[in-house]
């Protein structure tokens, strides 16, 4: 089974608000609520941890008074944080199956999260990063913010948990549900166009 952790520390520089960035509703929801949702109805997914850090405090709280595992990272980066979680907590295990999600993510499912497994057990490398075609973004009017050949990481990752560089496998899943991240307040305006033009609803 996979251990799904959340990625919840980010400072959120670009959304402007009190709101931390995890808690900005979408459908009236809180975006990491739909994360947590989706993983949590994922057949492949045995827990959920949510990493927070000192630069969202209310989002620990959200995660204590919703009953979910949560851990507090220094906030020192991305990278850095999850580095941190993995030398702390799997000290003894180095090879268990990590899933790793932006909170940023509010249109992501179960059935694209029980996919991308499916498709990384087919795979004989041991970490793999789920990404998503240039051209989805150009036919939706949606900004990448990095853009790595014909690709942009999505923000969904698997690896391995011994903490270090592994050789990574490219999925490329032409998912709109993985194009539109939340990371500026234009982007919930974009989200609305995106449900709107697709028919989604959350």
């Amino acid at each position: 089974m996979v251990t799904a952790i959340i990625m919840a520390g980010g400072m959120g520089t670009r959304m402007r608000g009190k709101k931390e960035k995890p808690l900005i509703e979408v459908g009236g929801i809180p975006m990491i609520q739909h994360v947590i949702n989706a993983l949590l109805a994922s057949k492949g997914i045995s827990d959920v941890i949510i990493l927070t850090s000192p630069n969202t405090p209310k989002t620990s709280k959200f995660a204590r008074i919703g009953g979910y595992s949560a851990f507090q990272t220094p906030g020192n980066g991305y990278i850095e944080d999850l580095q941190y979680y993995i030398s702390e907590c799997f000290q003894h295990d180095s090879n268990k199956i990590i899933l790793t999600i932006t909170a940023d993510l509010p249109l992501i499912t179960s059935e694209i999260i029980n996919q991308v497994l499916l498709e990384y057990e087919k795979s004989r490398k041991p970490a793999m990063c789920i990404a998503v075609p240039i051209e989805l973004f150009k036919k939706n009017g949606l900004k990448p913010s990095i853009v790595l050949g014909d690709v942009v990481p999505s923000g969904l990752n698997i690896l391995r948990s011994n903490n270090k560089q592994q050789d990574e496998e490219v999925l490329k899943l032409g998912k709109i549900e993985l194009a539109v991240n939340i990371n500026s307040c234009e982007d919930i305006v974009v989200l609305e166009d995106v449900l709107s033009n697709i028919g989604l609803k959350i």
